[in-house]
């Protein structure tokens, strides 16, 4: 997918803006241990056979948001075909476990409680590709969900990113101009939904297997912002 232009990249220090909108997985949320790894054994429970992490990073950084079109398409590259909707509830089972014991309980917070007090005279939002019931969980469990005045998650668009319609929908919420938001992402479908949605774009690659790849892939489409934190967002804005 080709960028339709350059991802807009403000000065430091002379912007004007007004809202901060932030992806969950490996940016608020540690999926390394959760995701990552349900994408993996969804993979190999229908495949049959081991799969290494590289595996699964490397199909996510194809610019797939959707962790259960990553366990697709690993298993249709293996020789496997399957029903989607087998495929997710595989995959949940995997992720959430029967009552909230899978693989969701690795999940640590990235995001410090004392860094949204500090950025409280922006208005917070997020777009994630998380279902409601995911999301819901993980922002409620870790004691953030307040923070945001709105959260946009899978049901509540056609298609996820890098389609930029949940970041157009979240701006509308937010009542503010395309130009005045920032969004914070850690792959290529957050970066290519930004420039979509025509707003400003740090990425972030502290929860990234290889930092370095991460951040090679993100400037390899205009990102000029990275962070190692999400924590230094602060010093962004």
């Amino acid at each position: 997918m080709k960028m339709k232009k350059k991802i807009i990249n403000f000065p430091l220090g002379k912007n004007k803006i007004k809202a901060v909108i932030f992806d969950v997985d490996g940016v608020l949320i540690d999926v390394s241990g959760s995701y990552r790894i349900s994408i993996k054994k969804t993979a190999e429970f229908f495949l049959g056979k081991i799969l290494d992490m590289d595996d699964v990073e490397a199909v996510k950084n194809r610019g797939i948001n959707d962790d259960c079109d990553a366990a697709e398409l690993l298993i249709q590259e293996g020789g496997g075909s399957f029903r989607k909707k087998v495929i997710i509830k595989k995959f949940q089972e995997f992720y959430l476990g029967r009552q909230f014991d899978g693989f969701v309980r690795t999940e640590k917070c990235l995001m410090k409680e004392a860094t949204l007090k500090k950025l409280k005279k922006y208005k917070l939002g997020i777009v994630t590709g998380r279902p409601k019931l995911d999301a819901n969980f993980g922002l409620k469990r870790f004691k953030i969900y307040d923070y945001f005045k709105t959260i946009i998650v899978k049901e509540d668009v056609a298609e996820g990113k890098p389609n930029p319609l949940g970041l157009l929908k979240a701006i509308k919420k937010l009542d503010v101009k395309n130009d005045e938001v920032l969004y914070v992402g850690d792959n290529l479908a957050d970066l290519r939904a930004a420039d979509g949605a025509g707003v400003n774009f740090v990425g972030v690659v502290g929860n990234a297997i290889n930092k370095a790849k991460a951040k090679d892939l993100l400037k390899s489409e205009g990102c000029e912002i990275i962070l190692n934190n999400v924590n230094d967002i602060l010093k962004v804005v």
